[in-house]
């Protein structure tokens, strides 16, 4: 269990547009919408704001890291998720949570947390993002920031999916200082008529503040029988 503490969802009325989304079934569906419809011509990468044209190097990254939804839903494996938990299949084909990034940061990335990181030290040259590996944290670009925070108040909510307490406060505070771009809003609307959700914290980022802790929650199984194989800156 990891040692940073984790938080069941209470939110101050927020929306009743929140429900699972039912229209990708499965994670190799969300990979093959992504890259044909919602990436068709290309795009930029979150962390860094690099463009793309192919996807030479880009991957997909989930901003809310599907380790931690493993966690919580007590799954022993990937596998056993998904074979054995239709709602963890709908979270990992989620694509508001899922981003294109440049294979390396991702991997940098893991499943760290996000966070502020004294100094600016990069390894990565140009692309402005740090990375702790001794105390596991990540600090994104700016204009990023507000994408994650939305990100994963999305994924918090729509859910019940944890987050770390002290992430939280950061994750607010991001999401106050980087307003969704005009990409960011266009690719919500987009998203609406591929899967049929929206991130209601891109139309409204106030509703953010409605988030708070409240007191641990345990996870319940979703048995299925379906299972598969194994800011106006750029581009934000």
């Amino acid at each position: 269990m990891r040692k940073w503490a984790w938080y069941s969802m209470a939110l101050v009325a927020v929306s009743s547009v929140f429900a699972d989304q039912f229209q990708i079934p499965i994670y190799r569906d969300a990979e093959k919408i992504f890259w044909e419809k919602l990436y068709e011509k290309g795009g930029w990468t979150l962390y860094c704001g690099e463009r793309f044209d192919s996807r030479s190097s880009i991957v997909i990254e989930h901003v809310y890291p599907m380790t931690w939804a493993r966690e919580h839903l007590q799954c022993q494996s990937e596998k056993q998720c998904r074979q054995e938990n239709a709602q963890y299949n709908r979270i990992e084909s989620d694509l508001h949570n899922l981003y294109p990034a440049m294979e390396r940061i991702s991997q940098a990335r893991a499943d760290y947390r996000f966070d502020l990181i004294s100094g600016e030290y990069r390894d990565f040259f140009e692309c402005d993002f740090e990375h702790d590996a001794h105390d596991k944290l990540v600090e994104p670009r700016p204009a990023a920031r507000g994408n994650v925070a939305r990100a994963i108040f999305y994924m918090h909510t729509e859910y019940g999916l944890p987050l770390d307490a002290n992430m939280l406060e950061v994750l607010k505070q991001w999401n106050k200082q980087d307003d969704p771009s005009k990409d960011e809003i266009r690719r919500n609307d987009l998203i609406e008529k591929l899967q049929g959700t929206r991130n209601v914290f891109i139309d409204d980022p106030s509703k953010g503040d409605g988030i708070g802790a409240a007191v641990p929650t345990e996870s319940t199984a979703e048995p299925t029988t379906e299972s598969q194989s194994d800011s106006e800156e750029i581009g934000i």
